[in-house]
């Protein structure tokens, strides 16, 4: 009787101990577009938007719910590229300027691009 006490006891601090996952409902589709809109163009951007353009135009519910979880996959890896290049925007970016062997760089006689600051004007 005892472990029975203490698997029920422990099964219940288990679930209790899980996070609740919030269920996701066609109803969220307005939520997910706004979300959708705020990231940066990308080509996970550009899924989570053809997913939620299926989910809109779903048959069933299952089918919408099937394609707001492909959504919210698309648009979390949307969002940690969006988080990871805002972190690495206060870097800054090295141009490597032209030398005797590469004249096509920035700064050569043979570069043809606008021009780059920290590399001198052929």
């Amino acid at each position: 009787m005892r472990i029975l006490v203490a698997t029920a006891a422990a099964v219940l601090c288990l679930t209790s101990a899980l996070p609740a996952v919030a269920a996701i409902s066609c109803g969220d589709i307005p939520a997910a577009q706004k979300f959708v809109d705020g990231l940066k163009p990308g080509p996970n951007t550009t899924k989570a938007q053809d997913h939620l353009n299926k989910a809109k135009n779903a048959g069933s519910d299952s089918q919408c719910v099937a394609e707001l979880q492909q959504v919210n996959k698309y648009a979390a890896a949307s969002a940690a590229a969006d988080k990871r290049m805002a972190s690495r925007g206060s870097r800054p970016r090295r141009v490597l300027c032209a030398d005797t062997l590469h004249q096509n760089r920035p700064g050569g006689s043979d570069y043809h691009g606008p021009p780059v600051a920290g590399c001198p004007r052929s």
